[in-house]
């Protein structure tokens, strides 16, 4: 029985196979040459001269919480000068190089020999008589101006007048620092009195204190603990690192500054509006006729880098452009681009990144 059914059962394939490569066939036949009408509409270009309508946006009420995130590194703080608030030789050194020091605490002293002579009138001769000259020491306690460990350049027998550097002091404090750019100063219009700072793999994100933004005029020249020069240059944002805080100079961080918050206020997309700070400018739809959208200006308030609040200027009800269209030269020379004279379809859209 098995004989008799299996050429039976080969024929069956063979016809299964054979209707399956017809199939195949006609639909490569299809494809190449009878496209569908849906493909064919779909590659003809756009129409220049079509209404394509235009994308708006209307204000609306949302809460805003301006925090700026800028990347830093610890830095040790910068070290204290200790000056000579006497002229004369160094004669005995209290502190060692390298030892910590608490403010007030004596560093060294210095001599000073004076030799003092003055004319003493005698009623009973012609001319004044001049008494012996005196000589006079005198000794200036040197203190610290300040706690940390100090860098003693100062020797022995060495000569100093008021004012020359004896040495440095280094405190055992570190700070938050990070660099900012134009955007991020823009965004900060009051200064916070923190921030919150987290290290890279590092402890749980904690507060820093005494915020604070040094521009390049108030920044100063410091010395590190080993007494090398350091310039820090560009506006940065600085604030102390806790006590309890262990941190190492040099390790990465995030600086996350919360420099306002506004609730329930009229906001826009940042990409409907001309402008970040204080003042800017929207585009209302060009009405029925009019070759291009009507500017109008807006004052701002604060931003999180995807909306801007919208002081005055705007109502809810209010529609502008979702994206601010591009400048006449711009349009000029994407038309001058066009072919045979015709003037290309442009779509004026600018994403502005916060």
């Amino acid at each position: 029985m098995s004989s008799s059914t299996s050429p039976r059962f080969q024929k069956i394939i063979a016809l299964i196979k054979t209707g399956v490569w017809i199939i195949i066939a006609i639909s490569l036949v299809k494809f190449a040459f009878f496209p569908s009408t849906e493909a064919n509409q779909s590659d003809q270009p756009l129409d220049p001269s079509a209404n394509y309508g235009q994308m708006t946006v209307t204000p609306t009420k949302a809460d805003i919480t301006n925090t700026v995130s800028v990347n830093g590194n610890i830095e040790n703080d910068p070290s204290t000068v200790v000056k000579a608030t006497g002229a004369g030789t160094v004669n005995y050194i209290a502190v060692a190089d390298g030892t910590y020091v608490e403010a007030g605490a004596m560093i060294l002293q210095v001599r000073k020999d004076v030799n003092e002579s003055a004319p003493t009138a005698d009623p009973d001769a012609d001319e004044d008589t001049e008494q012996p000259a005196q000589r006079r020491t005198t000794y200036t306690d040197i203190t610290a101006p300040a706690s940390g460990t100090l860098h003693l350049s100062a020797l022995l027998g060495q000569e100093f007048n008021i004012g020359d550097q004896l040495g440095t002091i280094a405190p055992s404090t570190y700070s938050a620092v990070a660099t900012l750019n134009a955007d991020q100063l823009y965004r900060i219009q009051e200064t916070p009195s923190e921030a919150t700072v987290t290290i890279t793999n590092g402890p749980a994100p904690f507060t820093c204190s005494g915020l604070k933004i040094v521009t390049p005029d108030t920044t100063q020249k410091n010395t590190n603990q080993q007494g090398e020069n350091q310039q820090s240059t560009g506006i940065q944002a600085r604030c102390a690192i806790p006590a309890d805080q262990k941190v190492f100079p040099g390790l990465g961080l995030k600086m996350d500054i919360v420099a306002g918050s506004a609730t329930d206020v009229l906001t826009l997309p940042i990409s409907a509006v001309e402008g970040r700070f204080q003042s800017g400018f929207v585009y209302l739809p060009a009405s029925d006729g009019a070759d291009k959208p009507e500017k109008k200006p807006v004052t701002l308030g604060l931003t999180n880098g995807e909306i801007v609040e919208i002081k005055e200027g705007l109502t809810e009800s209010d529609s502008v452009l979702e994206f601010i269209p591009t400048s006449s030269s711009e349009k000029t020379q994407g038309s001058e681009s066009g072919v045979d004279g015709a003037t290309p379809l442009t779509v004026t859209i600018e994403n502005s990144a916060g």
